[in-house]
């Protein structure tokens, strides 16, 4: 069973996808900050992160949370889809997408946006996992 940890601060959200994602075999952590992220992941060794940009205290923490993931050796092969409604809420100028993903600034696999499709969800949870798949 692939193991998804989900780091938003929405629980409503978080419980929504978690459903979604056990409902379909894949067992679901969550934490609700972002606070100790690296030792929470090394404590449950997930094969998948699904991070929201915006938190209460700091609107980018989503992309520092990302880099901190990527910079660490421990974690730094867990894929990430990043999860966000910026684009909707017209937090920073422009929109954000699939194609503004950078190893520098934006180290993830998938960009998602809030709401969340169930399908779309689930659609790129499985294709990233089956990227990471040893061939």
């Amino acid at each position: 069973m692939k193991a998804i940890y989900i780091i938003d601060d929405d629980r409503n959200i978080v419980e929504a996808m978690s459903i979604v994602l056990e409902a379909h075999g894949y067992e679901v952590a969550a934490q609700y900050d972002e606070e100790n992220v690296i030792e929470n992941l090394i404590t449950h060794k997930p094969d998948l992160v699904i991070l929201d940009v915006i938190f209460p205290q700091n609107p980018s923490a989503g992309f520092d949370i990302a880099r901190q993931i990527k910079n660490n050796q421990a974690t730094a092969a867990i894929p990430i889809i990043m999860l966000s409604a910026i684009n909707e809420k017209g937090v920073y100028a422009g929109t954000f997408s699939n194609n503004d993903r950078d190893n520098a600034w934006l180290p993830v696999e998938e960009f998602i946006e809030k709401p969340i499709k169930n399908n779309q969800l689930l659609q790129k949870v499985k294709a990233v996992l089956e990227k990471k798949a040893p061939a």
